[in-house]
This record gives C-alpha cells, sequence and structure tokens, in this order.
C-alpha cells in the first residue's frame, strides 16, 4: 500500500508539473537573479516590465526572433546546396548550425512541455500556438528551397508522400537529433544528421519519372526491418528424426552427387530403415538438400553480426556468400540437392512425396534478405527489383558457379554473382 501510495503522488506530480504555464516554468528564477545577471537594479526591470507576466511575454517574443534567426540560417544552407555546393558539406553545416542554437531548442522543448497552458497570467496563446506558428512559418520558408534541392538533384516526391511531410520529417529529425546530442553525446555520431537526411530524402523521393509498383511499396512496409530467421528446420511431428537422419548422412555428400547416393547408404548412416527416409524426404535429393541444416546457424551467426560503422549492407552480402561457396565446394551433393529440390519445388506439379519443403526447412535466402532491404532503404536498389526475389537468385546463382567449377576461386564467383545481378539493380547516378 506504501509503494501505490508513493507511485500515486509521483503520478500527480508529473501532472502539475506539467500542467503550469511558461511563466510558472521561470517562477525559479527571480526578479533578483535577472536583474543582477543584466547589472540593473529591481526597480528598472520593473520600468520595463509591468510585471512577471509581461516579462513572460517578452521571453516567448525573444524565442520567436531567435527561432526565425535560425530559419533563415537554415535556408541559407539549403540554398548553398541548391547553388552547387556538395550535400554532405551543405547538410554537415547544417549540423554545426543546429547544435549551435541551444537556447532555441531548450524553449522549444519547454513549450512543448506547457503546450496545453497558458504562456502567462492573462495571456490568449498557449505554448502549443506559439510552436505551431514558428512551425508553419518554418514550413513556408523551406518548402520553396526543398522544392529547388529536389530540381537540382533530380528528384520528385514519392505518393503518398507532399513536400509538407518531407519538411515535418526533416525538421523533426533535426530537432530530435539536437536534444539527444545535447545530453547524450555519444549516442549521436558526428554523421548521423548526413547518413539519415539521405536516407529519408531517398525514400521519399523518386528520380523524375520514374514508375513505381505500389503493391511493392505496400510489401515493403509490412516487412520486418529484421526479418525472423529460424536457427534450424521447424519443429513438428518428426522433426527430430528428419534432422537425425540429415546429419548422418552429410558425410555421404562430401564428394559424391546425389545420383551416386543410394537411400540404403543413408538408412544405414542414421540407423533407420529406408522405408523411414522415404516418409521423411521422399527423395535422395532432399535429404542431401537437409544437411545444409547443419550449417544454417553458422551462416546466420554472420548474416546477423552487427554492422559498425565502416561496414555495409554489400561488404555482409559477400561475407554470407563467401562462407556458402566455401561450404558448398565442400559439400557438392548437398549443394546439387539443393537445385534440385528448389527445381522441383517451383515446377507447375510440386511432388506430392516431400514431407518438408526445403524452402521453410532451411530458408537459406532470408540470411541475405536483410542486407538487400538495407540497399533499398539507403536507395540503391531500383524500385522495381524485388527483395526476395534477388536474394534466392544469388544464392542459385553461386550454388550453380560451384556446381560447374569446383577449381574456380571463391573470390571470382562472388564478384562475378554481384557483379551480374547489381549491376542493373543497383542505382546509378547517370540514369533513373
Amino acid at each position: 500500500m506504501a509503494g501505490d501510495r508513493r507511485a500515486e503522488l509521483v503520478d500527480v506530480g508529473v501532472r502539475l508539473a506539467l500542467g503550469q504555464r511558461f511563466q510558472d516554468l521561470l517562477a525559479s528564477v527571480d526578479t533578483r537573479s535577472i536583474t543582477q545577471h543584466a547589472g540593473v537594479t529591481t526597480g528598472s526591470f520593473f520600468h520595463h516590465f509591468r510585471n512577471r507576466a509581461e516579462f513572460t511575454e517578452a521571453v516567448i517574443d525573444r524565442l520567436v526572433e531567435l527561432w526565425g534567426e535560425s530559419n533563415r540560417r537554415s535556408l541559407a544552407v539549403i540554398e548553398a546546396f541548391t547553388a552547387g555546393k556538395p550535400f554532405k558539406e551543405s547538410t554537415e553545416s547544417e549540423w554545426r548550425a543546429l547544435e549551435a542554437e541551444r537556447t532555441t531548442a531548450g524553449l522549444q522543448h519547454l513549450l512543448w512541455a506547457v503546450r496545453d497552458q497558458p504562456v502567462a497570467e492573462g495571456s490568449s496563446r498557449t505554448g502549443a500556438q506559439v510552436l505551431a506558428e514558428r512551425y508553419q512559418d518554418l514550413n513556408a520558408g523551406v518548402l520553396p528551397a526543398y522544392r529547388r534541392s529536389r530540381a537540382a538533384i533530380g528528384r520528385e516526391m514519392m505518393p503518398p508522400y507532399t513536400e509538407v511531410d518531407l519538411a515535418v520529417v526533416l525538421t523533426a529529425l533535426g530537432n530530435g537529433l539536437e536534444m539527444r546530442r545535447s545530453v547524450d553525446p555519444g549516442a549521436v555520431r558526428d554523421d548521423l544528421y548526413n547518413d539519415a537526411l539521405a536516407a529519408i530524402v531517398l525514400g521519399m523521393t523518386r528520380p523524375v519519372g520514374e514508375q513505381v509498383d505500389r503493391r511493392e511499396l505496400v510489401d515493403l512496409g509490412r516487412q520486418p526491418a529484421t526479418p525472423t530467421v529460424p536457427s534450424r528446420p521447424p519443429d513438428g511431428d518428426g522433426a527430430e528424426t528428419w534432422r537425425q537422419i540429415a546429419e548422418a548422412a552429410e558425410p555421404l555428400f562430401v564428394d559424391r552427387l546425389v545420383s551416386e547416393v543410394k537411400v540404403s547408404e543413408i538408412a544405414d548412416a542414421a540407423g533407420v530403415s529406408t522405408s523411414t527416409v522415404y516418409h521423411h524426404f521422399g527423395a535422395v535429393s532432399a535429404v542431401a538438400a537437409a544437411t545444409w541444416a547443419r550449417h544454417f546457424a553458422e551462416l546466420e551467426a554472420i548474416s546477423t553480426r552487427a554492422l559498425t560503422t565502416s561496414e555495409g549492407p554489400m561488404l555482409r552480402l559477400e561475407q554470407v556468400l563467401s562462407r556458402y561457396v566455401e561450404l558448398a565446394k565442400a559439400n557438392r551433393g548437398a549443394a546439387e540437392g539443393l537445385i534440385l529440390e528448389v527445381l522441383a519445388e517451383s515446377g507447375p506439379t510440386p511432388p506430392r512425396n516431400r514431407p518438408r519443403k526445403i524452402r521453410s526447412s532451411i530458408p537459406l535466402p532470408s540470411l541475405l534478405l536483410p542486407h538487400v532491404r538495407e540497399l533499398r532503404t539507403r536507395g540503391l536498389l531500383r524500385r522495381r527489383i524485388d527483395t526476395e526475389s534477388l536474394a534466392r537468385s544469388m544464392l542459385q546463382l553461386v550454388t550453380m558457379r560451384v556446381l560447374m567449377s569446383t577449381a574456380e576461386p571463391v573470390e571470382r564467383i562472388i564478384d562475378d554473382t554481384l557483379g551480374i545481378l547489381l549491376e542493373g539493380a543497383l542505382v546509378r547516378a547517370e540514369q533513373p
């Protein structure tokens, strides 16, 4: 009961704090402190202000004036970019200007805290009204500048986004990072504002004239940022036996192709009957493909390792694919079984004797999906490119290269594969 009462009192304190006027927030700064800092007498203070409420209104007016000056500096940065200054250099200048605006940033947050209250005794303005007026003034100034900037880089707004949406998001980004940097500087790296700004502009605009598949945009919006990747085949009836057979059969497919391995050999290795092998897999190729289950966790660990600031999605794609190719070279029969099962499942009449589909049991393309999607988020993929199809194509192509030439170096396979597939998928600066 004592704990509940304490929590109740704390909640009341929060509500009362949020219910104050801006004038009340200044109450702890008494008149004597103001006059001492200004080097004037108390009489001089009241000569200029009839009371503290009038002083509060004057503080608000000064905020509006300072905010306007800040907006004009931001506009100057945008106009400099339009005139030919590099994007990164422009955004770095804008970020330095934002960091220097500690006074206006602090007053904005104070006004937001008392947004539903009159700013002072006898005043008809609320904190929210003051903020809304300034945001509207900011939009009126930046919208023409943003329009010219987009034209300078050959981009237009992408439905359903509007120019106002872009202005709102960009100003909110600046304000939010500015506040976070002031209290937690280590969390906001130097280039974060520039990188986030570029990602937002690329995500909300498109090259002039480019057509966008609306269905793909809807699907992309529903996709999780980091899709869940199972580290083993799904549980269910017979899953343990399925894994037992796949693990026992792995050595059989190291140096032998699918046609060279018999069901009886698989059954002997796993200590089960041939009918049990057929019951769980239906074909030798399905067993060969399933042996990838033992390697999936290793590949997943590479795929999900956090990227450092010096790395990127392309590097992680190379790392996952390189290890996959090494494993495929060391297990050619398993690689062949994977291709055969994918082809069988993709055919017009998928085989009915496959109790478990290899795509759902060992979802290898899902290892690449987060990084392909990151390329899209950064605006590096053409919007008509389907992310899942691209991930599958990468794996299928490198697998075929391994099967066709065992002596080909891993680096050559990866370089050629990424070059072939991404040459037409990555966005180039010189073409839409």
